[in-house]
Order: C-alpha cells, then sequence, then structure tokens
C-alpha cells in the first residue's frame, strides 16, 4: 500500500478514534473547546491528542477535526447526507446517490485511490446542503469560493461556523476526508480547491440560463 494510502487509512483511524474519545464522560467538552484555536492554544486537548499528532505534518487538521467531531456530539456518521430520522450507526443509508452510513470503526483499507476520492469532500457536502436542506446556492456557492481563497489559520477559524450549520441540517461531513485535506492544504491549497469546488458544481444543477 502506498504511503498516501496509508495516511488516508490513519485519517479514517483517528476518526474513529476520536468518536470513542467522545463517549468518555467530560472528553468531548475539553475536545470542542479547540474549535478555531491553533494547537498552541489547546492545551486541554494535548493530553487526549499528542500521543497521535506530535511530530504529524498538519497537526492543526488533527485538532480541528477532532474539535468538529466533539461540537457535532453523538450522531449518525453519515458523511454529506442527511440520515434517515431511524437510522442506526451500523446500518446503510440508501440515499439517492448511493452514499453510505459510515461505520464508527474503520473498514479495511482499499488501496485503490479511486475509492477514497468518491467520498464525499466539504464541496460535495455543501451540495448535498443545497439538494436536500435548503442552502441557498449562490450563497453556498460565495461559501465555497471563500473558504477556498482563505488562509490556512483562516479556515481553521472559519471552519466551526459553516459546519455547525452543516450538522443542525443533519448534514455531517465526511471527517477523515475533510481531515486529510487539511493536512494537504498548506501545501496544495490550489488542488485541494480544486477538488472542493469541481464535486460542487458536479453535484449542483446548472444555473438557468436567461
Amino acid at each position: 500500500m502506498s504511503t498516501a494510502a496509508e495516511h488516508r487509512a490513519s485519517c479514517d483511524a483517528f476518526v474513529a478514534h476520536i468518536h470513542l474519545l467522545c463517549a468518555e464522560p467530560g472528553v468531548r467538552v475539553r475536545l470542542s473547546r479547540g474549535r478555531g484555536r491553533p494547537v498552541e492554544e489547546c492545551a486541554p486537548m494535548d493530553r487526549y491528542l499528542a500521543r497521535r499528532t506530535a511530530h504529524r505534518q498538519g497537526r492543526r487538521a488533527y485538532y480541528t477535526v477532532a474539535s468538529l467531531i466533539a461540537m457535532a456530539g453523538p450522531q449518525s456518521h453519515t458523511p454529506g447526507v442527511r440520515p434517515a430520522p431511524d437510522a442506526g450507526l451500523l446500518n446503510p443509508e440508501d440515499g439517492p446517490d448511493g452514499l453510505l452510513v459510515a461505520p464508527v470503526e474503520p473498514a479495511p483499507p482499499k488501496p485503490d485511490p479511486a475509492a477514497w476520492y468518491a467520498r464525499p469532500n466539504l464541496g460535495a457536502t455543501l451540495a448535498t446542503a443545497v439538494r436536500r436542506a435548503g442552502h441557498q446556492a449562490e450563497r453556498t456557492e460565495s461559501l465555497l469560493h471563500v473558504l477556498t481563497r482563505l488562509s490556512d489559520d483562516q479556515l481553521h477559524r472559519r471552519l466551526p461556523a459553516p459546519v455547525t450549520r452543516l450538522l443542525q441540517d443533519g448534514i455531517t461531513p465526511d471527517w477523515a476526508v475533510l481531515l486529510n485535506d487539511l493536512v494537504q492544504r498548506p501545501y496544495r491549497r490550489d488542488k485541494v480547491g480544486l477538488r472542493w469546488r469541481d464535486a460542487f458544481y458536479l453535484a449542483t444543477p446548472e444555473p438557468r440560463r436567461t
């Protein structure tokens, strides 16, 4: 398995670890306090994350995603779709997009990168919000363009607000894909931004021509 594939598998493993941590009393509150903050200002999170993130490239991405998962709280781990009211954590949702509810424990990693990139990134998740949760298309498009242009520091500070709205509408990002993108973004910003925009436009209707 390639180094890139190993890293993607490690993102799934990290997300599963955070979900388990959030089930422990008090831990979820401590992790959620780090949302939007740089690692240096997240001392209460270190006891839970330092062993897995120290010396890792893009360490702030791990802290940001951990805080967002903690902020989300107990809910279906549904990557970018509105879960059915009676959907269980391990039950797949037969949605029109063919997406599945992610299990709490990560599935065995697949070496095929196409399988990974078929999972919804932030752009695809925002497109789902337009199609299924009534988010205004032009406003969401503008938000996406702002997010792709922000500096890394500002993006980490800005993410909790749109993610909160997504969660309120029953739409949960694919945390592992988001983590992988945030890790890559400092040195591949344009590539990550293009992936998000492509995913958004390919999943939303083309505007009507006047």
